[in-house]
């Protein structure tokens, strides 16, 4: 799908539309007369300059914009690179990129702009994908990470690893060129200390990868509770906007519904269940089996009741809870605000809005109590492609952990050390594969 012929490529980067502004991109080699072609100006390096733009071949006035030149290889994709801030709309965008195709130019295929930097070592494939994540992020956490992604944090913890194990490796490879009576060789106990140290650095990634993998796609927290007890009121409440149908009839809700909303930078699953009670009907009991499937998913539940809470504790569905539960109070449309909370229970009006900030202080100190995520931002691995193979080594370094313990041959071990230094550089993506490369930039969006 990508090459690296010498071609200049053009394409809007930024959304089409309507808008104030838009952005052109061109990437290519010494677009300097490309510069002079639209703006009939010579080319500073890295100087955005207001300008009238031409067609380059018509000599056509078609805006006045701001355009900007960077010479290679200080640039996004280590070419040289012209970017145009024009109007916005349909039309003016379309001419100049129209223009830029007349100048030799071809339209740019999907994250050719953040391919080409790849290949020109502007990126490696943690960052790139963490542009991906970048723009697609839907919360402040996914922002942070994909940002420590852009940055290199990552990929240099990740480098950090290889180099241990490249040191032990140069190690090995050494003394497999002398006998014992040439040198003295190094101890596999010594070998196993550097080992266990690499392992624990690789642990701390996984780790963080599974808490992170967990919170990226939302902290799920389910509501619970009796037909007509005031669960879809309580749900739209917390959401700000009417996304569950409120009825006076029970059982309105016959299925789950679910919604994400932002709290101190965490992504929330908020999810509104059918009623609990037995019935015979087929929706409705169809209905408790999806209630009963978020609730194993759950990693918290709002218990409510306009009466007692507390009574749903006496249900089946106690064992499903894992003491990650919240008693509420609901439909205290005329409550006492001094006595707003007693025994462990929140009381709440979905209709007044009492008592609701109250609640979203409890579920943000809950997620914070259990959730550091100012340890592990710095660690989290954003894609399958990331994990998988970063799994993949862990299960390389546990068997070399296991072979100098059974003081395996050296030359044994020394074959699982370049496999898993291969494992973390396909991670980096310092061993390119064609085939994922093109699979991991078709996905960007064309501009990018």
């Amino acid at each position: 799908m990508y090459s690296y012929a010498p071609e200049n490529i053009v394409a809007l980067a930024t959304p089409p539309g309507l808008g104030a502004l838009a952005i052109i991109r061109l990437s290519g080699f010494d677009l300097s007369s490309t510069y002079r072609s639209f703006s009939h100006k010579n080319p500073i390096d890295r100087r955005a300059v207001f300008s009238n733009i031409y067609h380059p071949k018509s000599n056509k006035l078609l805006d006045e914009a701001v355009i900007t030149y960077f010479k290679a290889p200080n640039s996004f994709t280590g070419e040289d690179v012209v970017e145009i801030s024009c109007h916005g709309g349909l039309m003016v965008p379309h001419s100049i990129i129209i223009a830029a195709i007349d100048n030799g130019a071809r339209k740019a295929n999907p994250g050719e702009f953040s391919f080409r930097a790849f290949l020109n070592g502007k990126l490696d494939l943690l960052q790139a994908e963490g542009i991906s994540s970048l723009i697609s992020s839907k919360s402040q956490l996914s922002t942070d990470v994909s940002l420590y992604h852009l940055r290199g944090r990552v990929s240099d913890s990740l480098s950090e690893i290889k180099s241990d194990a490249l040191n032990i490796l140069s190690i090995i490879e050494n003394e497999l060129n002398f006998s014992e009576d040439e040198i003295n060789l190094t101890s596999y106990s010594e070998l196993l200390k550097k080992m266990i140290k690499i392992q624990s650095k690789v642990n701390s990634i996984t780790d963080a990868t599974a808490f992170g993998k967990q919170l990226l796609s939302g902290f799920r927290v389910v509501i619970l509770g009796r037909p007509n007890s005031g669960k879809s009121s309580l749900y739209n409440a917390i959401l700000g906007f009417d996304k569950a149908i409120v009825s006076n009839l029970p059982g309105t809700t016959r299925d789950t519904v679910e919604s994400y909303f932002e709290l101190k930078g965490v992504p929330i699953c908020l999810i509104d269940t059918a009623g609990v009670w037995e019935s015979d009907d087929f929706l409705n009991t169809l209905g408790i089996q999806k209630t009963m499937e978020a609730l194993e998913q759950a990693d918290l539940c709002l218990l409510v009741d306009d009466d007692d809470p507390s009574a749903l504790l006496k249900a089946n569905i106690s064992s499903k809870l894992n003491e990650h539960y919240v008693l509420i109070k609901s439909k205290c449309d005329n409550l006492d605000l001094t006595v707003n909370n007693h025994n462990n229970i929140i009381s709440i009006s979905s209709k007044n809005g009492i008592g609701i900030d109250r609640l979203l202080t409890y579920l943000s100190t809950y997620i914070s109590n259990r959730v550091d995520t100012s340890i592990v931002l710095d660690r989290i691995l954003v894609t399958k492609r990331q994990r998988k193979l970063l799994q993949s080594s862990l299960y390389s370094i546990n068997d070399i952990i296991e072979q100098l313990r059974s003081n395996v041959q050296a030359d044994i071990i020394a074959s699982s050390l370049r496999g898993f230094v291969i494992s973390i550089k396909d991670v980096i993506g310092e061993i390119p594969n064609r085939d994922v490369l093109n699979h991991i930039f078709s996905n960007f969006c064309v501009g990018k």
